[in-house]
């Protein structure tokens, strides 16, 4: 059921702009990201993207935004140094890619926890690459990452660190860094990865503003009681959800 959910959703878009053909979902769709499909439907106009925990950009995004880096007014977000400095290299010299070293959720202090210098450690005694899953799975959910680290038989208080970071809601981020929010209504996409608090960042990226056109986000770190009240919430603002993997959930505003 999914499935063809999915499929019909991407059936609608290209067909607006002549690109569907029946044979060319079913030969050719493995090659992309699902998202890749949906943003390429968009290709008749400047489409406008927001990223909340961009990471060190090499993700299902990277692609769209090199193929079609002249299009795009993308924001990236992303709280930690190194896979923000790293983000700034994937990007460097995209014109209209504005890379913001920000957290965004509920307004106020808060923890973010983090793998230390002695996951660190234990990365490089046993080749794992420390850039692509040290930081990848950081939150301000220390839960998410104690579960990785057990699951490993590792133990959490040796593996884990926290310090405080500032955290605001997706508007007070964009006012804060001289951005044009009004540029940014009606986003055609927001993509949400922050590793089991999608749920506050949704809660705040000021929906009824900027009014995303889609809104994918990661599922599987949330409970099933925050996803139901996830879902909940989204259904009220008038956005229909689809899982169409086992881990992320694509929200599309009703028109």
């Amino acid at each position: 059921m999914i499935v063809k959910k999915v499929k019909s959703l991407i059936r609608k878009s290209l067909n607006k702009i002549g690109f569907y053909r029946k044979w060319q979902l079913k030969k050719n769709t493995l090659n992309f990201e699902f998202i890749y499909l949906l943003l390429f439907a968009q290709k008749n106009k400047n489409i406008k993207i927001v990223q909340i925990g961009a990471n060190h950009g090499m993700d299902l995004l990277n692609k769209f935004n090199n193929d079609n880096r002249n299009k795009i007014s993308y924001i990236g977000i992303e709280p930690q140094e190194v896979p923000f400095n790293q983000l700034k290299q994937t990007y460097k010299g995209f014109k209209n890619f504005n890379l913001i070293k920000e957290c965004v959720g509920k307004k106020g202090k808060n923890n973010f926890f983090y793998l230390n210098k002695n996951y660190e450690e234990y990365c490089k005694k046993n080749n794992i690459d420390f850039l692509y899953n040290g930081y990848g799975g950081n939150s301000l959910i220390k839960e998410n990452i104690s579960k990785r680290l057990i699951n490993n038989n590792l133990n959490p208080d040796t593996y884990i660190s926290n310090y405080e970071i500032e955290v605001n809601p997706l508007y007070d981020v964009l006012k804060k860094h001289n951005l044009d929010c009004e540029h940014y209504k009606n986003i055609d996409l927001l993509q949400i990865d922050t590793e089991g608090y999608d749920d506050e960042t949704i809660y705040n990226s000021n929906l009824e503003f900027f009014k995303p056109k889609y809104i994918n986000f990661e599922y599987h770190n949330l409970s099933k009681n925050k996803l139901e009240n996830l879902i909940k919430f989204l259904n009220e603002k008038s956005y229909e959800c689809i899982k169409y993997k086992p881990n992320d959930c694509l929200a599309v505003l009703r028109e």
